[in-house]
C-alpha cells in the first residue's frame, strides 16, 4: 500500500471515531453518565434531602453566628471603606427559623428558598479608621428579622440574598435600653442583596428589593 492510500485509509478510519467521541461527550455532560458534575433536568437530586440539607446549612450559620457573640472582644467588621464592630443574638436557637421552599422553572436551579429567622444585632457607628473601631463600645441594638435568601444550584446550596429588617432600634443609656433619640445619626451596615433568582421571588412576594 502506497503512502499516499495508507493517509487516506487513516482518515477515513479517524472520521467517525471522532464522531463517537463528540457524540459520546454529549451524552455525558447532559448527565447520563455516574459522577456528573454537571446536573440538569436529567438528574434530579431528592428534594427531601435538599431540604433537609438546607435545614443543617442554617443550623450551622445561627450557631457561627452565636460563637462570635460569645467571644469577649468583638471583632471589628470591615465594609470599604468603613470599619464597625457586630455581633448577631438568635433568641430562638439554632432550631428557631422557618423556610419556605418554591420550585423553580430552571434546569440548573430547579428549588428556591427563603429562610425568615428572627434577629437581634448589635452594632456600632461606622468609622473610617479602624482604631477608633476598635475603641468604640456603644452599640446600638436592632431587633427585626433576617432573611436568606438560597438557591438549589446543580445539586448546591448557593446563597443569593441577606436582608435584615429591623422593626425597632434601641441605644443603651446607664445600662438600661431605650428607644433611639431621632437625633442621633447612624449609618446602618449595608446587606447582601438578593441574586438574580432572589430578586424574582421578592417580586412573587411583592417586596421590594
Amino acid at each position: 500500500m502506497t503512502e499516499k492510500y495508507k493517509s487516506v485509509w487513516r482518515l477515513n478510519l479517524w472520521v467517525p471515531l471522532a464522531g463517537l467521541v463528540v457524540f459520546s461527550g454529549c451524552s455525558t455532560f447532559g448527565g447520563g453518565g455516574r459522577g456528573d458534575t454537571f446536573i440538569d433536568s436529567s438528574f434530579n437530586p431528592d428534594q427531601k434531602a435538599a431540604e433537609e440539607r438546607l435545614h443543617e446549612i442554617v443550623r450551622e450559620y445561627i450557631g457561627a453566628e452565636q460563637a462570635n457573640a460569645e467571644k469577649q472582644n468583638v471583632p471589628v467588621v470591615r465594609r470599604r471603606p468603613y470599619y464597625f464592630r457586630e455581633y448577631s443574638v438568635f433568641p430562638d436557637g439554632v432550631d428557631g427559623f422557618s423556610i419556605d421552599f418554591r420550585e423553580a422553572d430552571s434546569r440548573i436551579r430547579p428549588l428556591l428558598a427563603e429562610v425568615k429567622i428572627n434577629k437581634i444585632r448589635y452594632s456600632t457607628q461606622m468609622h473610617r479608621k479602624r482604631d477608633r473601631a476598635q475603641r468604640d463600645l456603644n452599640f446600638m441594638r436592632d431587633t427585626g428579622v433576617e432573611t436568606l435568601v438560597f438557591e438549589l444550584r446543580s445539586g448546591r446550596w448557593s446563597r443569593t440574598g441577606k436582608i435584615f429588617d429591623a422593626e425597632k432600634t434601641e441605644e443603651q443609656i446607664n445600662g438600661e435600653w431605650f428607644p433611639r433619640r431621632e437625633e442621633t445619626e447612624r449609618v446602618v451596615p449595608s446587606e447582601d442583596r438578593p441574586g438574580f433568582f432572589g430578586r424574582i421571588w421578592m417580586r412573587i412576594r411583592g417586596e421590594k428589593e
